[in-house]
């Protein structure tokens, strides 16, 4: 049956493709755990019809399943940009907020953070409110509580909202000086260990220090005692990483990309978990494909088996303790 693309969007929002339902939501009084968090990455969810990622909306709600599906259940979901599939349409946003809002009513808090894809107007939009309680005006930054260290996400997306329909603007990312002198004033002094996440990667986002322009990752080695790490996504596979403040130094920083939700690349999601003296992620990877989905769902060759198996369910640890580092 052919659709246009307004009645795409009705159906999709209405649940009629399965986008809005399944899973029961849990009770209020079921119990969440408070060091438990869930982290999404590049869902590119597609409200219009789309051949190369006509599977992302299902792929955005089978994960959203297993999230409702877990005992306990996590405190907070994470999605770390790129929520849009190509340029910030309302139609992207008007299939998934019904699929993430069903975490929301299940009480589970939602986090969110701009990739280069999405689009800051029409992200408030669907989201009305989140923007407002960003401490830099106009960006969506935002500090979680992640149990027993916190959060810190940062907006690093340059595309303007005025561009055209179908630009997609900036790939790379970058900081704005209204967020650059909030990250400078706050994080040497925050007392608590905190990660910082964003959707780019870590040497795209530039700071200045003793006159000189340096990456994000060299600023936090040297100014940072209390950050513990750097989660990003853009980049759809899943690839822990250590940065050294110099090659003859000890001081090192631990960074984390994350696979996408759905579009190409490492498939899944990341739980994290923090206790007394660490936050420790684990890979939760169940498919791997590019440049797209197959249209056969029992096609994989042997080498993206062989990947998924490989690579599903490893571990990535960031320590409270750094001293002596």
């Amino acid at each position: 049956m052919a659709i246009n693309r307004a009645e795409f969007v009705r159906l999709a929002t209405a649940g009629v493709f399965g986008l809005a339902g399944g899973c029961k939501v849990p009770a209020s009084s079921e119990r969440f755990d408070d060091n438990f968090t869930v982290v999404f990455s590049d869902a590119h969810v597609c409200g219009v019809p789309n051949r190369a990622a006509r599977f992302t909306p299902k792929r955005l709600e089978r994960f959203v399943d297993d999230v409702l599906a877990m005992r306990p259940m996590p405190r907070r979901v994470v999605h770390l940009g790129d929520l849009a599939l190509y340029y910030g349409s309302p139609e992207d946003y008007a299939v998934s907020v019904p699929m993430l809002k069903r975490l929301e009513q299940a009480g589970i808090e939602l986090v969110f953070c701009m990739g280069n894809h999405d689009r800051r107007s029409e992200f408030a939009k669907a989201w009305p409110g989140v923007l407002e309680k960003s401490p830099v005006p106009g960006r969506f930054v935002s500090v979680t509580s992640l149990g027993t260290a916190d959060l810190v996400v940062l907006d690093g997306l340059q595309g303007k909202d005025d561009r055209p329909e179908k630009d997609m603007g900036p790939v790379s990312g970058q900081l704005d000086p209204a967020q650059i002198a909030w990250i400078e004033r706050e994080f040497p002094a925050r007392e608590r260990p905190f990660l910082v996440a964003s959707h780019f990667p870590i040497k795209e986002l530039k700071l200045s220090h003793e006159g000189k322009t340096v990456d994000l990752g060299c600023w936090l080695l040297k100014c940072a005692p209390k950050c513990i790490g750097y989660l990003y996504g853009h980049m759809h596979y899943w690839s822990p990483l250590w940065m050294r403040r110099s090659w003859s130094s000890r001081k090192t920083l631990r960074t984390l990309c994350m696979p996408s939700l759905g579009l190409w690349g490492d498939i899944g999601y990341v739980t994290l978990r923090t206790s007394a003296d660490r936050a420790v992620c684990r890979l939760e990877m169940n498919d791997f494909f590019f440049p797209a989905e197959p249209e056969d769902p029992n096609f994989r060759p042997a080498p993206w088996k062989i990947k998924v198996e490989e690579t599903n369910g490893q571990m990535c640890t960031f320590l409270y303790d750094r001293e002596g580092v």
